[in-house]
């Protein structure tokens, strides 16, 4: 179990998938760039087994925002995409309505 304080430092906010495409010599990963309204976010993501990248653009996310760069595939990930599933299906997690990139989850 966490405290709410805890919960409070995860920093979560809705981004707009700019671009999204696969990376070479990897069946998992897509590799995202996320419009967080103030600034743009190169993201990976293990999701390439459940999206096409060109389902993707354009559409609104959930994304963690303050956690550390994290190198895979000889290529930096600045934040996590949220997604919730099953072992089998994956859904991405996003706003039932549209917001400003940037907007905090609350």
């Amino acid at each position: 179990m966490i405290t709410i304080d805890d919960f409070k430092k995860i920093e979560m906010k809705v981004g707009r998938v700019l671009t999204a495409e696969s990376i070479e010599g990897s069946d998992k990963l897509l590799k995202l760039q996320i419009d967080l309204g103030s600034e743009q976010r190169q993201i990976l993501s293990g999701i390439a087994k459940h999206y096409q990248p060109s389902d993707l653009v354009g559409r609104q996310i959930v994304v963690i925002t303050n956690l550390e760069p994290r190198a895979m595939m000889g290529l930096e990930s600045q934040g996590m995409v949220l997604a919730a599933g099953d072992g089998e299906v994956i859904s991405l997690l996003a706003p039932d309505k549209d917001l400003p990139a940037g907007s905090e989850v609350r």
